[in-house]
């Protein structure tokens, strides 16, 4: 985050950029001040050059040496015309001051010791000496990384008035004076990223400030990094007393949690890094104050299952959340987003949306779901996605429909035309020298390094120019991989490519009814074809829902009759689990937070869930048959997208056909929704004709009597079972 230095490299030498002549670049040399003196001595330097750039990088230094009053030949004092420095690698160590220091003491029992307090911390000859005896008029950075300091203490940069950056990361510091940046007016960048200070046990410990107001005389700071320096919950007292003009604050691995809802007040951040942080943004109201001013975001596994806390932020241009537990983009949040350009929800819950959603968000370039649980595109989602320039979907579980041909095929055209190639995500957020972020530049390299989809098209000769498709708009895949657009074939239990589905304007000529018949037959359908057309195409609408009921019912009673067995089963089966629960990945959610917990903790009834019991190695049909004869009872959970996946109208089917086969009631119906009777297939129809169902009701107070009810079910069949296998 804080790589900001143009004029010196990671490991603090010089640039080959910089003028030589104002340049001393004496890194790695171990007499290096002694180097120096015989440089800034030297007859041979020009009357109109001084140093301005200096490198005193890895020389083995234990404190800063007192070499800024020297003079070069023309009289110049090095402390006046240097404006760039870097000490990054030496090891400044603290050293003692005259006279024994007691780092230990007893209490009045003289039973216990006591850690070493900031007295005695101050007691101690500083570091930074070498700066104390001289001013620095034109010093712009400096450069302590990776000097080993443990201590900043009072008025270390005192005499740098003009300091714009000033590089303090990679180092042990534990304890910063009340007055260790005293003097530092006119700094704009301040970094204390990834400071490990551990305690005499080898423990982690948080940073101590001595003082609450630690950062006041920085009037005009714009950024401080704080990335993966240990802070406590008091630490974050002080942050609430930086400048108002403060626009850029890393708090990323941090140690931070539950920020309260107005910690932000009276900010204008525009750049934020709270990524580590687990529940930081657990209140929905923590980035209150930030609504027109905050335009980046960070928030990388922080244990976020909400949106919430992002409604508002319309000034937001990119809002990086991957690692979390988001199981949907609500509506509600996408609308009020109006500048983001950049959502990036990789490895998240989300699941598959059934409205218009993504779309919202009208200046949206680069949306990023990979490693999703999103196991079907829909029309609507295919419409939202149509619309983003840039679409990784790559390793999420899609079972095969024609919208997924259709999205993939549009992402090929968009490839093809060269002369629509859309720019690059711009990024024009620099404030006063210093970047403000690299956000954009990262999407922009995902970008311009992704994968044609033209070579997989051409190569195997499968994409087609001439298919007329459901979506229209500029979408390319950026993360395309063959091995990652895989798509789930149901009928047949495996995974094929993207490329290899029938578009959803194949679907009629998929049965063209020329391929039916033999061809001497042709001349005779052509003249009774267009007299049974017309009213075969009005009976096969009406009864299209029970046209593809009964293909999808022959498919099941087919597969059933491969697993069906010969006899019902023993009186004396030993079960594994109590209940099989049969849901949809949309209804998951609920399932594993409303659900699960209610049954298996109140109720002391064993779930067999198919996330988590499934058989690594098994297919899903043989898992499904298996946990299905392993468990007592079947419990099927019900919703409107339950019927729209093969998949649960397969257990469906199952549950009927077991219940048939074994002449019990051991099936539990829940319906999370009203489903309309002509949504309902006939087996489910069937069922809620002849088994009592429970609704789970939309009003808070009625829930109480939902879960007594189904309590009582359960327990009732368990017992029933019991007794059952006892008799």
């Amino acid at each position: 985050m804080t790589n900001m230095q143009s004029w010196v490299n990671h490991d603090g030498t010089l640039t080959s950029s910089i003028e030589k002549g104002s340049a001393v670049d004496l890194s790695y040399k171990i007499n290096a001040v002694s180097l120096l003196l015989e440089t800034l001595t030297a007859k041979k330097r020009s009357k109109r050059v001084s140093v301005k750039f200096l490198s005193l990088a890895n020389c083995g230094l234990s404190e800063i040496p007192s070499i800024f009053s020297w003079n070069d030949t023309q009289g110049r004092v090095l402390a006046e015309t240097v404006e760039y420095v870097s000490f990054y690698g030496n090891s400044f160590e603290i050293q003692s001051a005259t006279g024994q220091r007691y780092d230990v003491s007893m209490n009045a029992t003289q039973a216990r010791e006591l850690m070493v307090d900031l007295i005695s911390q101050r007691l101690q000859r500083n570091w930074s000496n070498g700066f104390n005896d001289v001013s620095f008029p034109n010093l712009r950075e400096l450069d302590l990384r990776a000097c080993g300091i443990t201590v900043l203490a009072s008025r270390s940069f005192a005499k740098m008035n003009k300091l714009r950056s000033l590089y303090l990361g990679e180092n042990s510091i534990s304890v910063i004076d009340a007055n260790a940046f005293t003097g530092l007016k006119n700094l704009l960048h301040l970094d204390l990223s990834r400071n490990f200070a551990y305690d005499e046990n080898n423990v982690l410990k948080p940073l101590v400030l001595e003082t609450m107001d630690v950062f006041k005389d920085m009037e005009n700071l714009l950024s401080l990094d704080f990335s993966h320096t240990l802070l406590s919950q008091r630490n974050s007292l002080a942050l609430r007393s930086l400048s108002p003009k403060v626009q850029r604050l890393s708090l990323c691995y941090s140690g931070l949690t539950r920020l309260r809802e107005d910690f932000f007040i009276n900010t204008s951040l525009k750049y934020l890094d709270v990524s580590g942080n687990l529940d930081i943004l657990s209140h929905p109201l923590t980035l209150r104050g930030l609504e027109d001013t905050l335009e980046v975001l960070y928030g990388e596994d922080i244990a976020l299952k909400v949106m919430e806390p992002f409604q508002h932020l319309r000034k937001l241009e990119i809002l990086k959340v991957p690692i979390n537990e988001i199981t949907a983009i609500p509506r509600h949040i996408t609308e009020t987003l109006e500048n983001l350009q950049v959502l990036d929800l990789d490895k998240n819950r989300l699941i598959t949306w059934f409205d218009r959603n993504t779309s919202l968000m009208t200046k949206l370039k680069l949306l990023s779901v990979r490693d999703n649980s999103i196991n079907m595109i829909t029309e609507e989602m295919g419409r939202d996605l149509s619309r983003i320039a840039y679409v990784g979907l790559s390793r999420n579980f899609i079972v095969c429909n024609c919208h997924v041909r259709d999205i993939y095929e549009l992402g090929w055209r968009n490839e093809r035309l060269d002369d629509q190639v859309i720019a690059p995500i711009r990024n024009d957020s620099i404030q006063k020298g210093l970047n403000f972020h690299t956000g954009f530049q990262q999407y922009n390299e995902l970008i311009k390094n992704r994968s044609d989809l033209r070579r997989v098209c051409d190569n195997k000769y499968v994409c087609d120019v001439n298919l007329e498709l459901v979506f229209k708009g500029n979408m390319r895949f950026f993360d395309y991989n063959p091995a990652d657009y895989q798509c789930l074939l149901a009928n047949e239990g495996r995974s094929t490519g993207f490329e290899r589905i029938a578009a959803c304007s194949q679907m009629p000529r998929d049965s063209a009814m020329e391929n039916m018949v033999p061809e001497t037959w042709n001349k005779m359908f052509l003249i009774i074809i267009p007299a049974i057309l017309l009213p075969a195409s009005v009976c096969l609408f009406v009864m299209r829902r029970s046209i593809a009921y009964f293909l999808i019912t022959m498919r099941n009673s087919a597969t059933l009759s491969l697993i069906s067995k010969s006899e019902t089963p023993d009186v004396d089966t030993i079960y594994n689990y109590d209940v099989f629960v049969s849901y949809c990945n949309e209804d998951r959610t609920w399932v594993l937070d409303q659900l699960l917990p209610h049954v298996e903790r109140d109720c002391n009834i064993s779930v067999c869930l198919h996330e988590r019991d499934f058989q690594v190695g098994l297919s899903i049909l043989e898992n499904i048959v298996s946990c299905m004869d392993r468990s007592r009872f079947i419990m099927l959970i019900l919703s409107q997208r339950f019927l729209l996946s093969q998949w649960c109208q397969f257990e469906m089917h199952l549950a009927q056909h077991r219940l048939l086969e074994t002449r019990r009631e051991d099936l539990i119906l829940i319906l999370l929704e009203e489903i309309p009777r002509r949504l309902r297939p006939n087996t489910l129809h069937y069922l809620m004709l002849t088994k009592t169902y429970i609704v789970w009701p939309k009003a808070e107070a009625e829930r109480t009597q939902f879960w007594k009810r189904l309590k009582k079910s359960l327990v009732t069949h368990k017992q029933k079972n019991e007794n059952v296998s006892l008799a």
